[in-house]
């Protein structure tokens, strides 16, 4: 409990794999969504092939972005261990 009150260990490393994971489902779900209503009002191309490159670009742009908030907390972790290294005798 003193680690999270004094912010020696992170939770967002642990909590952001879950959001990943949330994060692809919901974009799955919006796809399928546009796929079903595209069928319905559009061509073959604009209703089922554009959602799906979407998809994939969006799913790409997710997991550039939480790649980098990952990357923030890495670096953290690894000048703290450095800053402790310089400090000792």
């Amino acid at each position: 409990m003193s680690d999270f009150l004094t912010f020696d260990r992170f939770i967002t490393p642990s909590i952001i794999r879950v959001v990943f994971v949330l994060g692809l489902l919901l974009i799955a779900l919006g796809t399928l969504i546009r796929v079903v209503i595209g069928i319905w009002a559009f061509s073959i191309f604009g209703g089922v092939i554009m959602p799906l490159i979407a998809m994939c670009a969006l799913a790409l742009l997710w997991r550039i972005y939480c790649e980098l908030i990952l990357v923030f907390f890495d670096m953290r972790e690894k000048l703290t261990t450095i800053a402790s290294r310089s400090t000792s005798p």
